[in-house]
């Protein structure tokens, strides 16, 4: 059987690739399971607290876990307790970003803004994957994790210095 991720033509055991499916099957139902459980506790949070509150302390915890994942990795109940976090994280940006949106720009503009802020999203997915090959590439994923969680800092600068537009 051969590992299709390497991109190698060695042979692995079954047992190798069946362990590693084992693990990534493992770390992407820790992902999901953050992630849906904080698209409900975040809409929840959301709506009893602040939109804005939320969105800051859930880039703060990410930035900090994507900045500590490189060491975090290295064990493996640190690595899924950080898997979790960042899907938790994930999919409370997905309950909470298109309010925040109707929000700063109401109601009645969600469809002409949220599109902008998803197009942004969507970028990032592209970008980030690419920077962090060409940083792997290079042998340095602590700099791109290093990247990523500063950005993620950026980030709770820009929601916390975000004001509603004034009235024309």
């Amino acid at each position: 059987m051969r590992y299709p991720a390497s991109g190698r033509s060695e042979l692995c055991s079954q047992t190798i690739c069946q362990g590693g499916s084992f693990a990534l099957e493992s770390v992407a139902a820790f992902v999901w399971n953050g992630w849906q459980a904080c698209a409900g506790i975040s809409g929840r949070l959301g709506v009893e607290y602040a939109r804005k509150a939320s969105i800051i302390l859930m880039m703060s915890s990410q930035g900090a876990v994507v900045i500590l994942f490189q060491w975090m990795a290295g064990q493996e109940h640190l690595l899924y307790l950080g898997a979790t976090i960042i899907g938790f994280n994930f999919g409370g940006n997905f309950a909470l970003f298109p309010t925040v949106t109707a929000d700063t720009f109401g109601s009645k503009y969600i469809g002409q803004n949220y599109g902008w802020v998803f197009l942004a999203y969507g970028l990032g997915g592209i970008i980030g994957p690419v920077l962090g090959g060409k940083l792997g590439d290079l042998n340095n994923y602590p700099l791109a994790f290093t990247i990523c969680g500063a950005l993620c800092f950026v980030a709770v600068g820009i929601i916390g210095a975000l004001e509603k537009p004034a009235k024309p």
